[in-house]
Parts: C-alpha cells; structure tokens; sequence
C-alpha cells in the first residue's frame, strides 16, 4: 500500500472513532422562549376583568361577574342580583335601592328590614327564606292595615307571625334582591273546603315559581321554588297577586 492510500485510511479510522458533539440550543434561543411564556401569561392575567364596569352597574373578581350576593367594596355594601347587576347599597348604615339607570333612592322602613336581614345571609336568598319559615306561628296577628308592607314590618320587628307575615318577610327580601317578586293571596283546597293562605311568586325566566315558608314549616317539606301543581305542595285556588 502506498503513502497516499495509508495516510487516507489512517484519516477515515480516526474520524469513525471520534464522538460527534453534543448538539446545544443557543442561549439565546432558551431566553427568548421563556421570554414569550412571560408575556403571555401576563397577557392572560391582564385580560382578566377586575372591578367596576364602564356602566357601574357590575363588578368583577378575576374575570368573573359578581352575582347574587352581598359584598363590601371601599367600605360600601353593595348586593349584586341574580344577573350581576348592583340592586342596593349600604352607607353609614343608611340603605339606598338603586334602579335600573343606576339612581339610588334611600329605602322606606320596610326595605331597610328587609336588606338588614338579607345581609345577615350574605344575601342568599335561600337562607333568608329559611329563616322566614322558620319564626314562630302566631294566629290572628293585629296590624294597622293588612298590607305586605305592614306584615313585613311586623315580621321583622317582632320575628313571629302567620302565613300572611312569613309570606311578607321573604317577599320584601326577595324583593330588595332583585327578584321579580310577588306577594300572593288566596287559598289552598283542603279535604272539606279551603283554608286562607298567602305565598310568594317570584318570575324567572318566564317561568312563575311559589315560595311558602309557612307550607314549609307546617308540612316540613320544601317550600322553596316550587311549581304549581307539583307533587306534595298544596293545591292553590282563588288567588290573586298584590302586586
């Protein structure tokens, strides 16, 4: 074999041998990557709503709309109903309801009651309709005027009553809520005859559905959100809303 040929094999062993390198990303490459997460994870938080809206009817939390509660905001509380929308608001203990262009009005006696015992529920309105099936029955309760306004009053203030008072309580609470509420007056069919009732109806979503916290507590059945007609309720005749 001549210089040449050996030289050229001699090249060609070595270069088998030889462990190819490791490939290695550039740094730069690496930081610009981790760059592009920075921004957009940054870009994804601040996407998210917080606060007031343009309209300062609706507040946010992380993106998210406030709904059918109560919450202090600033040392103000305000309640958001069941679309989000700030339906009353509590300053220095003086309550105003706020209508649907954003005014707000100071509430008579009977709404203030009324927002005072929501807000011990954190405005759930589940809870507070618990607690109006929940006050002791007392018959033949004595008021100026049988209105829902001076039942409500009586209920609150004295926490004790019949159907008219229980169905006024949870009628003013729904009422201050947001709710489309009604308070109902009628009868229910008994096994001979029928028997005075009240109730409360409360529209949503063109559905009407009855709330009784009295048939709730007499019956120990649920007496929230029902429909007419619905197994184990009470068969409601001769009725009319009062509002």
């Amino acid at each position: 074999m001549n210089r040449k040929k050996l030289t050229a094999l001699m090249l060609s062993t070595v270069m088998a041998f030889t462990p190819a390198a490791p490939i290695v990303a550039s740094e730069t490459t690496v930081h610009s990557v981790e760059n592009a997460e920075d921004i957009a994870v940054s870009s994804a938080t601040a996407s998210k709503k917080n606060g007031w809206d343009s309209s300062k009817k609706y507040y946010y939390v992380n993106g998210k709309k406030v709904t059918n509660v109560t919450k202090t905001i600033s040392k103000v509380k305000y309640h958001f109903d069941v679309t989000g929308k700030v339906v009353y608001k509590k300053v220095k203990n003086v309550y105003y309801k706020i209508n649907s262009k954003g005014k707000a009005k100071k509430m008579n006696q009977v709404e203030t009651l009324a927002a005072t015992r929501l807000d011990m529920y954190g405005g759930n309105l589940k809870k507070a309709f618990n607690w109006s099936a929940s006050i002791p029955y007392t018959a033949n309760v004595k008021v100026a005027k049988k209105t829902p306004g001076n039942y409500g009053i009586y209920g609150f203030q004295r926490q004790r009553g019949d159907c008219y008072v229980m169905a006024a309580t949870f009628y003013w609470m729904a009422k201050v809520s947001g709710s489309d509420a009604h308070y109902v007056k009628g009868y229910f069919k008994k096994s001979s005859g029928k028997g005075a009732h009240a109730w409360v109806e409360i529209d949503y979503k063109g559905t009407t559905y009855v709330y009784d916290p009295n048939f709730q507590k007499e019956y120990k059945l649920n007496g929230y959100k029902l429909k007419y007609g619905a197994p184990k309720t009470l068969k409601y005749i001769d009725y009319k809303r009062l509002n």
